[in-house]
């Protein structure tokens, strides 16, 4: 097989589901093109939107995210009717949860994650995850993963493959369709927060101190806990505060 006939592979395996499939070899970003179908259609049920590479691939805060040959890079275009500014923070941890759990079932490899929508293997960011609201609860749900990119280290020293060669068509589909219907399972009842004891554990910077940048602050402390919606809380010098946005960096050790 090859990704020319990802797109109806894919529709074998997700049949079960009410669900659109578009997939392309390459594209400008999945998320651009999904905000911009939903802008002049309207939404009219799940799409999951893909492609072997993107040219214009972006993260948080319009961020250019690398996008080579190698990763894989969705959009899922779901309602949410429960979604609010509260608990946008609990949606993407918990998209953040169901790829690590695809990642284990397929690969048999168990991630970190880096709060709030970054997952790590081998202390590498493999995969990130942007969640977008162009419509009221209608979520734009952007994953990229890393799988094996060969030059990638050479572009970005903090990033890394989550393999150590490319896997087979066969297996690549089965990653997408397993985080898909993980997501498609999992988001009505996202705010059911039984995930959260559990990626908890898994959460790379518990105990350690760091700093969280939020626009222009820099508020230094020590992380020791998650909130029910998700939002990072720090032991400051002016005592525990929680957040619900922000870059954390762990501070380094001297």
């Amino acid at each position: 097989m090859n990704s020319l006939k990802r797109e109806p592979n894919l529709k074998i395996l997700l049949t079960k589901f009410p669900l659109k499939i578009n997939w392309w070899e390459s594209i400008n970003s999945t998320n651009l093109y999904a905000k911009q179908k939903l802008a002049a259609m309207g939404y009219s049920g799940p799409v999951l939107y893909g492609s072997d590479e993107q040219t214009s691939g972006y993260g948080k805060q319009s961020r250019h995210f690398i996008s080579q040959k190698g990763g894989i890079y969705l959009s899922l275009v779901i309602k949410v009717p429960q979604l609010n500014w509260q608990n946008q923070g609990l949606l993407t941890t918990g998209i953040a949860w169901q790829l690590h759990l695809a990642i284990k079932e397929v690969f048999h490899l168990d991630t970190q994650f880096k709060w709030v929508n970054d997952l790590l293997f081998k202390s590498k960011k493999i995969a990130g995850i942007l969640v977008e609201l162009p419509q009221p609860q209608v979520a734009v749900i952007g994953i990229g993963c890393n799988l094996y990119q060969e030059r990638l280290n050479n572009e970005l020293k903090t990033a890394g493959n989550l393999l150590t060669k490319m896997p087979s068509e066969k297996q690549i589909c089965q990653f997408i369709a397993q985080i898909t219907e993980n997501l498609l399972e999992f988001i009505p009842h996202f705010d059911q927060i039984n995930f959260l004891p559990e990626y908890k554990k898994k959460l790379a910077l518990m105990n350690h101190d760091v700093v969280l940048t939020l626009g222009k602050q820099r508020i230094q402390g020590k992380v020791t806990d998650l909130t029910q919606q998700a939002n990072l809380v720090l032991e400051t010098e002016e005592g525990l505060k929680n957040f619900n946005a922000g870059e954390v960096t762990k501070v380094r050790d001297f």
